[in-house]
């Protein structure tokens, strides 16, 4: 072979391992999204877990009232804090006192709100500080089912991290159907949990 054949071989080596680390490089790019969006998720549910044992302690806590606790479906937040106050908290310049004179039906309000709802009220000018279990989560909803016989269902449910927005405004979520297929469907992770107060 003459030197004027080989010219330009090695210009194509190198394009061909640039394709290929590129390639590589996107993959892994992809990974660590994808490992971000999984612990994300992760980290939901052991949010989940911990509110469902909170709020299981606090009916024991409180099983006079059981029937109270009953949402009849999604537990709608209300707006601001139930009165009376019948936990102490911290607002972020002042500790507010219990009121020590609460019914168990109203112990039994707070008890939802505390657990379920996000609580903007409570840090007031901090877009950094977490003031409720429900700030963790995506979109949460509530669900306490009280049966006749004082069985306790609680279902908590949740917007998983890998969800968007389609040209309708719904929210969707992109499940991998193998070989390359996807399909959008709408989903929510949720945990249920029963016991006997």
């Amino acid at each position: 072979m003459t030197l004027t054949k080989q010219r330009g071989v090695n210009l194509i080596e190198v394009m061909v391992t640039i394709a290929i680390t590129s390639i590589g490089l996107l993959g892994l790019g992809s990974l660590q999204l994808q490992a971000n969006r999984t612990t994300a998720d992760a980290g939901n549910r052991s949010q989940a877990v911990w509110m469902l044992e909170d709020l299981t302690n606090r009916i024991r806590a409180n099983v006079v009232a059981v029937s109270d606790y009953d949402t009849s479906g999604v537990y709608q937040c209300p707006s601001s804090r139930p009165t009376p106050v019948c936990s102490p908290f911290h607002n972020g310049t002042t500790r507010v006192n219990a009121n020590l004179n609460c019914t168990n039906t109203q112990l039994a309000i707070a008890d939802l709100w505390e657990v379920a709802c996000a609580s903007t009220t409570a840090v007031p000018n901090s877009n950094l500080t977490r003031a409720s279990a429900a700030d963790f989560i995506a979109n949460p909803e509530l669900t306490v089912a009280v049966a006749a016989n004082n069985a306790v269902t609680l279902t908590l449910s949740w917007d998983v991290r890998t969800s968007g927005t389609d040209a309708d405004g719904n929210t969707v979520y992109m499940v991998d159907q193998g070989r390359g297929q996807s399909s959008i469907t709408t989903r929510r992770a949720t945990i249920t949990t029963e016991f006997q107060p």
